[in-house]
């Protein structure tokens, strides 16, 4: 369970994402995990990438809101978009080879939905961030460097922008944290929207 206790109220991420958690403790909240065990929903007939992935975010807060009913619970959800079509982790290095030979040498988006949930005062609101990202043209030892490294496990589109992947994007459109998996500032106005301070001194 990822929580960050505070006067009186926990909030919990419905996330097992390091990357979340060192977003969350870079800002000096105290974090812990209790992610969602529940499986990924599918996306429905013309639901809109920004749809689908809000909607992901409220399944697994809801999930562990039931499990927290008296927290403040987190729940994100972040795909990567490229034609319409979802590239989500991949199960296989061939997998996460065919989705960076897709997104070589193209524009392609990254969108993070994030559902907060408040027990305690029965409100909850929801946001969704998109970025706009482009990947150099790679060469195919670039690709056979990459998957060498193994970063490609686990991460939407088969990539990690703050990591060695940083060497093969050279424009970002919008956030940048919403690309890591998280965006801070979605993340503090949905706060703001359900009366919640999001400063991280507030709760020292």
């Amino acid at each position: 369970m990822t929580t960050v206790t505070a006067a009186g109220c926990t909030f919990v991420l419905a996330s097992a994402s390091p990357r979340r958690q060192d977003l969350l403790t870079s800002l000096g909240f105290k974090v812990r995990t209790d992610p969602s065990t529940i499986p990924e929903p599918q996306r429905k007939r013309g639901e809109s990438a920004a749809a689908y992935v809000v909607r992901a975010a409220r399944v697994k807060a809801r999930d562990v809101a039931a499990r927290h009913p008296h927290g403040l619970i987190i729940g994100a959800d972040t795909i990567v978009v490229t034609n319409d079509r979802i590239l989500g982790k991949p199960a296989s290095p061939n997998e996460a080879r065919r989705m960076l030979k897709s997104l070589s040498g193209r524009w392609h988006e990254v969108f993070t939905g994030i559902c907060l949930i408040d027990n305690v005062r029965g409100r909850s609101g929801s946001a969704c961030s998109r970025s706009r990202v482009h990947m150099r043209r790679l060469a195919q030892s670039d690709i056979d460097w990459y998957l060498s490294t193994g970063e490609y496990r686990d991460k939407a589109g088969a990539y990690a922008v703050q990591g060695y992947a940083s060497l093969f994007i050279d424009r970002i459109e919008g956030c940048y944290f919403n690309i890591v998996g998280f965006p801070i500032f979605s993340f503090a106005q949905l706060c703001r929207r359900l009366g919640i301070p999001p400063l991280p001194h507030r709760y020292t």
